[in-house]
Protein backbone atom coordinates (compact mmCIF):
# COMPACT_ATOMS: atom_id res chain seq x y z
CA UNK A 1 0.00 0.00 0.00
CA UNK A 2 2.58 1.83 1.00
CA UNK A 3 4.66 1.83 -2.40
CA UNK A 4 1.35 2.28 -4.62
CA UNK A 5 0.97 5.13 -2.57
CA UNK A 6 4.59 6.43 -3.50
CA UNK A 7 4.02 5.86 -7.21
CA UNK A 8 0.26 7.51 -7.08
CA UNK A 9 2.55 10.74 -5.37
CA UNK A 10 5.24 10.65 -8.29
CA UNK A 11 3.03 10.43 -11.02
CA UNK A 12 1.08 13.12 -9.75
CA UNK A 13 3.70 15.01 -9.69
CA UNK A 14 4.72 14.78 -13.12
CA UNK A 15 1.70 15.08 -14.52
CA UNK A 16 1.68 18.74 -12.40
CA UNK A 17 5.20 19.47 -13.64
CA UNK A 18 4.50 19.21 -17.55
CA UNK A 19 2.08 21.35 -17.70
CA UNK A 20 4.53 23.99 -15.59
CA UNK A 21 7.21 22.69 -18.52
CA UNK A 22 4.66 23.31 -21.41
CA UNK A 23 4.05 26.80 -20.00
CA UNK A 24 7.56 27.98 -19.50
CA UNK A 25 8.61 26.22 -23.02
CA UNK A 26 6.16 28.66 -24.40
CA UNK A 27 7.00 31.48 -22.81
CA UNK A 28 10.64 30.80 -24.17
CA UNK A 29 9.93 30.69 -27.45
CA UNK A 30 7.81 34.25 -27.53
CA UNK A 31 11.02 35.36 -25.70
CA UNK A 32 12.86 34.01 -28.90
CA UNK A 33 10.75 35.23 -31.43
CA UNK A 34 11.33 38.54 -30.19
CA UNK A 35 14.57 39.21 -29.15
CA UNK A 36 15.58 37.41 -32.29
CA UNK A 37 13.80 40.02 -34.84
CA UNK A 38 14.88 42.56 -32.37
CA UNK A 39 18.71 41.50 -32.75
CA UNK A 40 18.38 41.21 -36.76
CA UNK A 41 16.77 44.41 -36.55
CA UNK A 42 19.41 46.03 -35.10
CA UNK A 43 21.89 44.68 -37.74
CA UNK A 44 20.21 46.07 -40.64
CA UNK A 45 19.02 49.35 -41.87
CA UNK A 46 15.93 50.62 -43.71
CA UNK A 47 18.02 51.35 -46.74
CA UNK A 48 18.95 47.71 -46.80
CA UNK A 49 16.20 45.92 -46.03
CA UNK A 50 13.60 48.80 -49.07
CA UNK A 51 17.02 47.59 -51.07
CA UNK A 52 15.25 44.09 -51.42
CA UNK A 53 12.19 45.55 -51.70
CA UNK A 54 12.50 47.34 -54.57
CA UNK A 55 15.38 44.81 -56.25
CA UNK A 56 12.97 41.81 -55.09
CA UNK A 57 15.05 38.94 -57.34
CA UNK A 58 16.16 37.35 -53.80
CA UNK A 59 12.72 37.47 -52.36
CA UNK A 60 11.32 35.65 -55.52
CA UNK A 61 14.09 32.96 -55.88
CA UNK A 62 13.47 32.17 -52.01
CA UNK A 63 9.62 32.54 -52.36
CA UNK A 64 9.57 29.64 -55.23
CA UNK A 65 11.80 27.61 -53.70
CA UNK A 66 10.05 27.14 -50.72
CA UNK A 67 6.53 27.11 -52.34
CA UNK A 68 7.31 25.60 -54.98
CA UNK A 69 10.27 23.27 -55.08
CA UNK A 70 10.11 22.41 -51.25
CA UNK A 71 6.15 20.89 -51.28
CA UNK A 72 7.04 19.00 -54.68
CA UNK A 73 9.82 17.66 -53.27
CA UNK A 74 8.17 16.61 -50.18
CA UNK A 75 5.49 15.27 -52.04
CA UNK A 76 7.93 13.14 -53.90
CA UNK A 77 9.30 12.06 -50.84
CA UNK A 78 6.33 10.73 -49.28
CA UNK A 79 5.40 8.11 -52.18
CA UNK A 80 9.37 6.97 -52.47
CA UNK A 81 9.25 6.27 -48.81
CA UNK A 82 5.75 4.96 -48.31
CA UNK A 83 5.06 6.62 -45.43
CA UNK A 84 1.83 6.12 -43.35
CA UNK A 85 -0.98 8.45 -44.47
CA UNK A 86 -0.51 10.40 -40.86
CA UNK A 87 3.14 10.60 -40.87
CA UNK A 88 3.06 11.75 -44.42
CA UNK A 89 0.14 14.19 -43.57
CA UNK A 90 2.92 15.76 -40.90
CA UNK A 91 5.80 16.28 -43.46
CA UNK A 92 3.50 17.70 -45.96
CA UNK A 93 2.50 20.50 -43.40
CA UNK A 94 5.62 21.26 -42.44
CA UNK A 95 7.16 21.31 -46.41
CA UNK A 96 3.86 23.84 -47.08
CA UNK A 97 4.42 26.17 -43.92
CA UNK A 98 6.28 29.30 -43.71
CA UNK A 99 9.69 30.44 -43.03
CA UNK A 100 10.86 30.20 -39.40
CA UNK A 101 12.98 33.08 -37.20
CA UNK A 102 15.08 30.39 -36.69
CA UNK A 103 16.69 30.99 -40.32
CA UNK A 104 17.56 34.90 -39.19
CA UNK A 105 20.18 33.64 -36.63
CA UNK A 106 21.57 30.76 -38.37
CA UNK A 107 21.97 33.70 -41.51
CA UNK A 108 23.84 35.73 -39.19
CA UNK A 109 26.50 32.74 -38.07
CA UNK A 110 26.67 31.96 -41.94
CA UNK A 111 27.19 35.46 -42.45
CA UNK A 112 24.51 36.12 -44.76
CA UNK A 113 22.31 38.71 -45.83
CA UNK A 114 20.11 39.83 -42.54
CA UNK A 115 18.05 42.26 -44.62
CA UNK A 116 17.21 39.68 -47.06
CA UNK A 117 16.31 37.09 -44.81
CA UNK A 118 14.03 39.07 -42.84
CA UNK A 119 12.48 40.15 -46.28
CA UNK A 120 12.34 36.70 -46.88
CA UNK A 121 10.49 35.76 -43.77
CA UNK A 122 8.00 38.09 -43.45
CA UNK A 123 7.05 38.20 -47.37
CA UNK A 124 7.03 33.99 -46.81
CA UNK A 125 4.43 34.24 -43.69
CA UNK A 126 2.19 36.66 -45.96
CA UNK A 127 2.48 34.58 -49.43
CA UNK A 128 1.83 31.58 -47.00
CA UNK A 129 -1.55 32.97 -46.54
CA UNK A 130 -2.44 31.48 -49.78
CA UNK A 131 -0.04 29.32 -50.70
CA UNK A 132 -0.31 27.19 -47.75
CA UNK A 133 -3.52 25.98 -48.58
CA UNK A 134 -3.13 25.90 -52.06
CA UNK A 135 -0.16 23.31 -51.45
CA UNK A 136 -1.96 21.45 -49.30
CA UNK A 137 -5.04 20.97 -51.33
CA UNK A 138 -3.08 20.16 -54.44
CA UNK A 139 -1.07 17.25 -52.73
CA UNK A 140 -3.63 16.27 -50.03
CA UNK A 141 -6.13 15.19 -52.22
CA UNK A 142 -3.48 12.65 -53.41
CA UNK A 143 -2.85 11.55 -49.69
CA UNK A 144 -6.35 11.34 -49.59
CA UNK A 145 -6.75 13.87 -45.91
CA UNK A 146 -9.66 15.12 -44.49
CA UNK A 147 -9.79 19.16 -45.10
CA UNK A 148 -7.75 21.17 -42.83
CA UNK A 149 -8.31 24.20 -41.07
CA UNK A 150 -5.99 27.09 -41.85
CA UNK A 151 -5.38 29.21 -38.41
CA UNK A 152 -5.25 32.75 -40.52
CA UNK A 153 -5.60 34.54 -37.46
CA UNK A 154 -3.02 33.07 -35.72
CA UNK A 155 -0.60 33.53 -38.68
CA UNK A 156 -1.24 37.20 -39.39
CA UNK A 157 -0.30 37.47 -35.73
CA UNK A 158 3.15 35.56 -36.39
CA UNK A 159 3.57 38.67 -38.81
CA UNK A 160 3.19 41.41 -36.28
CA UNK A 161 5.37 39.31 -34.10
CA UNK A 162 7.94 39.37 -36.79
CA UNK A 163 8.06 43.19 -38.09
CA UNK A 164 7.80 45.00 -34.79
CA UNK A 165 10.82 44.39 -32.78
CA UNK A 166 12.38 44.37 -36.77
CA UNK A 167 11.41 48.33 -36.63
CA UNK A 168 12.40 48.51 -32.87
CA UNK A 169 15.45 47.23 -33.65
CA UNK A 170 16.03 49.31 -36.76
CA UNK A 171 15.40 52.43 -34.91
CA UNK A 172 18.26 51.25 -32.28
CA UNK A 173 20.53 51.07 -35.46
CA UNK A 174 19.61 54.53 -36.60
CA UNK A 175 19.97 56.36 -32.94
CA UNK A 176 22.55 54.28 -31.83
CA UNK A 177 24.80 51.90 -34.00
CA UNK A 178 27.19 51.45 -31.83
CA UNK A 179 25.20 50.20 -29.15
CA UNK A 180 23.08 47.92 -31.96
CA UNK A 181 26.38 45.40 -32.98
CA UNK A 182 26.24 44.71 -29.44
CA UNK A 183 22.70 43.80 -29.09
CA UNK A 184 22.54 41.90 -32.35
CA UNK A 185 25.68 39.81 -30.79
CA UNK A 186 23.98 39.00 -27.56
CA UNK A 187 20.47 38.45 -29.23
CA UNK A 188 21.98 36.25 -31.75
CA UNK A 189 23.27 33.98 -29.39
CA UNK A 190 20.66 34.29 -26.92
CA UNK A 191 18.44 32.69 -29.19
CA UNK A 192 20.59 30.05 -30.20
CA UNK A 193 20.92 29.28 -26.53
CA UNK A 194 16.78 29.56 -26.27
CA UNK A 195 16.22 26.90 -29.19
CA UNK A 196 18.74 25.02 -26.75
CA UNK A 197 16.76 24.82 -23.88
CA UNK A 198 13.46 24.68 -25.50
CA UNK A 199 14.17 21.67 -27.56
CA UNK A 200 15.64 19.70 -24.27
CA UNK A 201 12.34 20.85 -22.47
CA UNK A 202 10.60 19.20 -25.27
CA UNK A 203 11.69 15.92 -24.04
CA UNK A 204 10.68 16.08 -20.91
CA UNK A 205 7.13 17.38 -22.49
CA UNK A 206 6.90 14.34 -24.94
CA UNK A 207 9.31 11.30 -23.23
CA UNK A 208 8.06 9.00 -25.57
CA UNK A 209 8.41 11.12 -28.66
CA UNK A 210 10.55 8.36 -30.36
CA UNK A 211 9.12 5.47 -29.58
CA UNK A 212 8.47 3.05 -32.18
CA UNK A 213 9.04 5.52 -35.38
CA UNK A 214 9.90 4.06 -38.74
CA UNK A 215 13.00 4.28 -40.23
CA UNK A 216 11.60 6.12 -43.37
CA UNK A 217 10.34 9.20 -40.93
CA UNK A 218 13.92 9.39 -39.72
CA UNK A 219 15.40 9.07 -43.24
CA UNK A 220 12.98 11.67 -44.26
CA UNK A 221 13.19 14.34 -41.08
CA UNK A 222 17.13 14.37 -42.15
CA UNK A 223 16.35 14.69 -45.94
CA UNK A 224 14.09 16.86 -46.38
CA UNK A 225 16.03 19.82 -44.08
CA UNK A 226 18.95 18.78 -46.47
CA UNK A 227 16.76 19.43 -49.48
CA UNK A 228 14.92 22.71 -49.06
CA UNK A 229 18.78 24.32 -48.18
CA UNK A 230 19.94 22.35 -51.62
CA UNK A 231 17.02 23.60 -53.77
CA UNK A 232 17.65 27.14 -51.79
CA UNK A 233 21.05 27.36 -52.99
CA UNK A 234 21.01 25.55 -55.98
CA UNK A 235 18.25 28.09 -57.21
CA UNK A 236 20.40 31.36 -56.08
CA UNK A 237 23.53 29.72 -58.52
CA UNK A 238 20.77 28.84 -61.50
CA UNK A 239 19.60 32.86 -61.39
CA UNK A 240 23.31 34.09 -60.88
CA UNK A 241 23.05 35.49 -57.30
CA UNK A 242 26.43 36.20 -55.16
CA UNK A 243 27.56 33.38 -52.71
CA UNK A 244 25.83 35.48 -49.61
CA UNK A 245 22.14 35.81 -51.54
CA UNK A 246 23.08 32.20 -52.75
CA UNK A 247 23.74 31.45 -48.68
CA UNK A 248 20.55 33.23 -47.37
CA UNK A 249 17.85 31.76 -50.21
CA UNK A 250 19.45 28.31 -48.95
CA UNK A 251 18.63 28.58 -45.09
CA UNK A 252 15.64 30.35 -45.71
CA UNK A 253 14.31 27.33 -47.78
CA UNK A 254 15.67 24.88 -45.39
CA UNK A 255 13.82 26.30 -42.21
CA UNK A 256 10.19 25.97 -41.80
CA UNK A 257 8.07 27.24 -39.53
CA UNK A 258 7.37 24.42 -37.10
CA UNK A 259 4.86 26.61 -34.74
CA UNK A 260 2.75 27.06 -37.82
CA UNK A 261 2.54 23.29 -39.07
CA UNK A 262 2.23 22.36 -35.22
CA UNK A 263 -1.04 24.67 -35.37
CA UNK A 264 -2.57 23.63 -38.88
CA UNK A 265 -2.64 19.88 -37.59
CA UNK A 266 -4.01 21.24 -33.74
CA UNK A 267 -6.68 22.99 -35.73
CA UNK A 268 -7.89 20.50 -38.12
CA UNK A 269 -7.01 17.31 -36.88
CA UNK A 270 -9.02 14.33 -33.92
CA UNK A 271 -6.83 13.82 -31.02
CA UNK A 272 -6.54 10.16 -31.81
CA UNK A 273 -4.43 11.05 -35.03
CA UNK A 274 -3.00 14.25 -33.78
CA UNK A 275 0.35 12.05 -32.22
CA UNK A 276 1.08 10.73 -35.42
CA UNK A 277 0.55 13.94 -37.59
CA UNK A 278 2.41 16.02 -35.23
CA UNK A 279 5.12 14.11 -34.92
CA UNK A 280 7.30 14.87 -38.46
CA UNK A 281 7.21 18.43 -37.47
CA UNK A 282 8.30 17.82 -33.81
CA UNK A 283 11.19 15.81 -35.11
CA UNK A 284 11.99 18.14 -37.97
CA UNK A 285 12.62 20.65 -35.03
CA UNK A 286 15.62 18.84 -33.81
CA UNK A 287 16.85 17.67 -37.39
CA UNK A 288 16.59 21.49 -39.22
CA UNK A 289 18.64 22.76 -35.69
CA UNK A 290 21.09 20.51 -35.82
CA UNK A 291 22.19 20.54 -39.68
CA UNK A 292 21.68 24.58 -39.14
CA UNK A 293 24.36 24.21 -36.46
CA UNK A 294 26.90 21.76 -38.42
CA UNK A 295 26.24 23.78 -41.44
CA UNK A 296 27.11 27.30 -39.17
CA UNK A 297 29.94 25.60 -37.82
CA UNK A 298 31.34 24.20 -40.97
CA UNK A 299 31.18 27.18 -42.73
CA UNK A 300 33.24 29.13 -39.89
CA UNK A 301 35.85 26.72 -39.83
CA UNK A 302 35.93 26.72 -43.60
CA UNK A 303 36.28 30.70 -43.29
CA UNK A 304 38.78 30.59 -40.62
CA UNK A 305 40.72 27.76 -42.13
CA UNK A 306 41.02 29.72 -46.05
CA UNK A 307 41.67 32.94 -44.20
CA UNK A 308 38.86 34.26 -45.67
CA UNK A 309 37.92 38.09 -45.14
CA UNK A 310 33.97 38.82 -44.51
CA UNK A 311 34.29 42.08 -46.17
CA UNK A 312 35.77 40.41 -49.15
CA UNK A 313 34.27 36.80 -48.93
CA UNK A 314 30.18 38.20 -48.81
CA UNK A 315 28.38 40.75 -50.24
CA UNK A 316 28.77 44.04 -48.99
CA UNK A 317 24.76 45.27 -49.97
CA UNK A 318 25.67 48.46 -47.80
CA UNK A 319 27.64 49.34 -51.11
CA UNK A 320 25.19 47.97 -53.59
CA UNK A 321 22.40 50.30 -51.89
CA UNK A 322 25.22 53.74 -51.77
CA UNK A 323 25.77 52.75 -55.87
CA UNK A 324 21.65 53.04 -56.27
CA UNK A 325 21.71 55.92 -53.86
CA UNK A 326 24.43 57.48 -56.15
CA UNK A 327 22.51 56.51 -59.62
CA UNK A 328 19.46 57.84 -58.44
CA UNK A 329 20.74 61.22 -57.19
CA UNK A 330 22.19 61.83 -60.46
CA UNK A 331 25.90 61.43 -59.49
CA UNK A 332 26.02 62.81 -56.59
CA UNK A 333 27.02 60.94 -53.67
CA UNK A 334 26.15 60.45 -50.17
CA UNK A 335 29.45 60.63 -48.76
CA UNK A 336 29.12 60.23 -45.71
CA UNK A 337 26.97 57.39 -46.01
CA UNK A 338 29.53 55.34 -48.88
CA UNK A 339 31.94 56.04 -46.33
CA UNK A 340 30.72 54.30 -43.57
CA UNK A 341 29.55 51.54 -45.58
CA UNK A 342 32.66 50.46 -46.30
CA UNK A 343 33.93 49.95 -43.28
CA UNK A 344 31.71 47.23 -42.94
Amino acid sequence: MENSHLNSSENATVVVQVPVIKTVHDILLVVLLVAVMFAMGCHITWEQLWFHVRRPIGIIIGMCSQFILLPLSAFILIKVLGLGILHATGLLLLACSPGGVTSNIFTYFCDGDISLSIAMTTCSTLVALGMMPLNLYMYGQNLNQEDVVIPYGKMALSLVAVTCPVLVGMLIHWKFPKVAGYLTKIGSYAGLLIIVVCQTMEFFIFPNIFAAVPWQLYFAVVLLPCLGFSLGYTSGWVCRQKPQVRRTISIESGVQNVGTALTVASLSFPFENLEKVLLFPWLYAFSMTGVCIIISALYQLYVRQCNISKSVETLPVEREVSAVRYAEEGGKSNSAYVGDSTKM
